[in-house]
């Protein structure tokens, strides 16, 4: 092994490398050692040997480093030697050693040009306060020196302690900015975001990110007995693995890891199984899937009505373990063939009926659903056809025409990169020459699809996802009359936070004071005029506006004269809004509610009763 392989290799620091492959990369260094003493040849054998699960015998390595008196140790010295002590349980003097690497590194960034690697030592830093578990020193390294940072992972830390510390939208955003990197951070971006929603629980996850080929290993290790399953899915890398690949494929094999999310992951897994039934913006299949692992868990009775929300309406479904007809039967052949007549003479609805029957009698008979799945695609009834098609996948995966009559069902729902996932495990040759045009078609359909899609941008789910739960926050209560600490108390945090810095105060870490730090500053007379002055022309318009007809209006008459709020998002913090509403909002000047106004509830927009004088003799001045 040469050094520079094995120099990435000990970069990379994987737990899942074998002890063989840091026993070679520390015989490389060690021969290196001996031909020339420098300080980073040691830092990297020191790191082999860590890696290698041998944290004492590499302090002993790194102790003549760190004991030179004359000699200066760079900062990763420093880091390494904290994680070292960190992993011996010997957390006083881990901190002391990550106290000396930020001195040391700030030490060198005095210089007039910082060189790369020398600013590449910021992620060894953070990777030792992450050992630590000190997931706010972790966020607080990345800010102190965020214009320095040149290496994804120094993002992709400060997201994981965003995370840890329920700071979801800010996790989100920081994923979002390396989408590019690897395709999973912008499915770990909709973790955070369903998390920030209260439909994923909250949980810790690990610093050490692991490709889709270690974490796969990492499942594997876990084998199949109860005990190794429950160890895995209490682990919250794995946890947010699974979830980025759930809400990234839907199919049946994303059905099964949420089941298996579900039934092994303790109380975490039972409010994960719960929140997947009530959310809307989810598939049947995993609905399902939850809800049978809720079943197996003895969470609720076989057979006994579970609430679910499915297809825009609250239901209550009754799961059933049906037979499956593998052998042919003539009776239902001949059914299935009436309801091919009738659907190529167009009579979709009776075709669909007739196939309906035989699955309602309970019989499970797949060219029958084959069918029916089908026709539901043609009368637009994608997900009731979806759900028939994935359970026919897990009876015959490898099925080329379901492959086949999958991928078309994904393009029609507009899963242009699932369409060509199935479109290529179809066997062509298997299909016959008989569907080679239907073949060439779905082809050609699925280039346009994918020519289409690439002209988007892949945040258009993400900023859907935001609009909505802009409007959750607008559908709470919220009288004509709203004193200013009722309309505080309706805003998220984070957009406390904005607000505060909007008004050039520190935010507050707890809620309460911010919003204690806002009506102070908002009662002043002196405070309010710099705040109109600054405020444009269009949002003192508004404020007048709502100030003549008594402090408050209905939403629509405002939308219609002033603009909505569409595209204003939810992340305030880090986005502002544009809006001349959402920006006089996002400064707590005015809030959004809802009221009951001449016996019919509405959506309202009010200035806090006790700003509307004060604010009305600054207009009028």
């Amino acid at each position: 092994m040469k050094v520079n392989k094995a120099k990435q290799l000990v970069a990379k620091g994987s737990s899942l490398l074998s002890k063989s492959d840091f026993r070679a990369a520390e015989k490389v260094f060690a021969e290196a050692l001996e031909l020339d003493n420098a300080i980073p040849i040691r830092n990297n054998l020191a790191t082999a040997v860590f890696m290698g699960g041998e944290p004492g015998r590499a302090l002993k390595i790194l102790e003549p480093c760190l004991k030179m008196e004359n000699i200066e140790a760079n900062p990763y010295t420093y880091a390494l030697a904290a994680r070292i002590y960190c992993a011996l349980h010997r957390d006083e003097e881990a901190r002391r050693w990550l106290q000396r690497a930020v001195d040391s590194f700030e030490e060198g960034i005095g210089l007039a040009q910082v060189p790369r690697p020398f600013r590449e030592y910021t992620v060894a830093i953070m990777r030792a306060a992450a050992d630590l578990g000190d997931h706010r020193y972790v966020l607080d390294l990345y800010h102190r020196w965020e214009s320095l940072h040149i290496r994804w992972e120094n993002r992709f830390m400060a997201a994981v302690a965003c995370f840890n510390m329920g700071n979801y939208g800010r996790a989100a955003d920081l994923w979002a900015s390396i989408g590019h990197v690897y395709k999973v951070f912008p499915h770990m971006q909709q973790v955070a975001l369903l998390a920030e929603m209260g439909v994923i629980p909250p949980f810790q996850m690990g610093y050490q990110f692991h490709s889709v080929e270690d974490m796969q290993e990492i499942i594997l290790r876990a084998g199949n007995s109860k005990e190794g399953q429950q160890r895995c899915m209490q682990d919250g890398s794995v946890r947010m693995f699974l979830l980025s690949w759930v809400l990234a494929d839907h199919s049946g094999k994303a059905g099964q890891a949420l089941y298996t999310m579900i039934y092994f992951g303790g109380k975490w897994g039972e409010e994960l199984g719960r929140q997947f039934l009530e959310y809307p913006d989810l598939p049947p299949s995993l609905k399902f899937a939850a809800a049978d692992a809720l079943v197996a868990r003895g969470i609720f009775k076989e057979n006994e009505p579970i609430p679910m929300f499915i297809d825009g309406k609250r239901r209550l479904v009754v799961l059933k373990k049906l037979p499956v007809i593998t052998e042919p039967d003539q009776e239902l052949d001949e059914m299935v063939d009436q309801a091919i007549r009738l659907r190529d003479n167009g009579q979709l609805e009776e075709a669909e009926a007739l196939l309906q029957k035989i699955y309602q009698e309970g019989r499970i008979y797949p060219p029958a659903m084959m069918t029916l799945a089908n026709i539901l695609r043609q009368r637009d009834k994608l997900q009731e056809s979806l759900v028939i098609m994935e359970m026919l996948a897990d009876m015959v995966p490898d099925d080329p025409a379901l492959l086949f009559n999958l991928s078309a069902l994904m393009l029609q729902m507009g899963k242009v990169e699932q369409a060509r996932e199935y479109f290529n495990k179809v066997d062509k040759n298997a299909l016959g020459e008989q569907n080679e045009d239907k073949l060439k078609f779905l082809e050609k359909e699925i280039k346009k699809a994918e020519l289409v899609h690439s002209l988007f941008s892949p945040e258009d789910f993400i900023a859907d996802l935001e609009e909505r739960q802009r409007t959750e926050v607008e559908k709470k209560p919220l009288p004509v009359d709203a004193p200013l600490s009722r309309g505080l108390k309706n805003m998220p945090a984070h957009w406390l936070e904005c607000a505060c810095l909007s008004h050039h105060l520190e935010p507050a870490r707890v809620r309460q004071q911010r919003e204690a730090q806002l009506r102070e500053f908002l009662t002043s007379r002196s405070n309010l005029e710099q705040v109109v002055e600054a405020l444009g022309e269009e949002e003192r318009e508004l404020l007048r506006y709502l100030l003549q007809r008594g402090g408050w209006s209905r939403m629509n008459a405002v939308t219609r004269k002033f603009g909505s709020l569409q595209g204003d998002g939810y992340f305030w913090q880090e986005r502002e809004p544009v809006s001349t509403l959402g920006t006089l909002w996002s400064r707590a000047l005015v809030f959004v509610g809802r009221a009951r106004v001449g016996g019919n509830q509405c959506k309202i927009v009010v200035v806090p009763l006790e700003l509307r004088q004060i604010l009305m003799d600054i207009l009028e001045a």
